[in-house]
């Protein structure tokens, strides 16, 4: 009976790294609203 490999297929690192340059650019904008929200006076301390 044949092993049943159950790992996941490697992606290439190309797709790696746009997957995390997306996280943090998605990250980044965020910070960036909340500071600027902040700072505005529009979010509350």
């Amino acid at each position: 009976m044949p092993e049943i490999e159950d790992r996941a297929p490697q992606a290439p690192l190309r797709d790696v790294f746009q997957l995390m340059g997306a996280i943090l650019f998605v990250i980044g904008m965020i910070l960036i609203g909340w500071r600027a929200a902040f700072f505005s006076g529009v979010w509350p301390a």
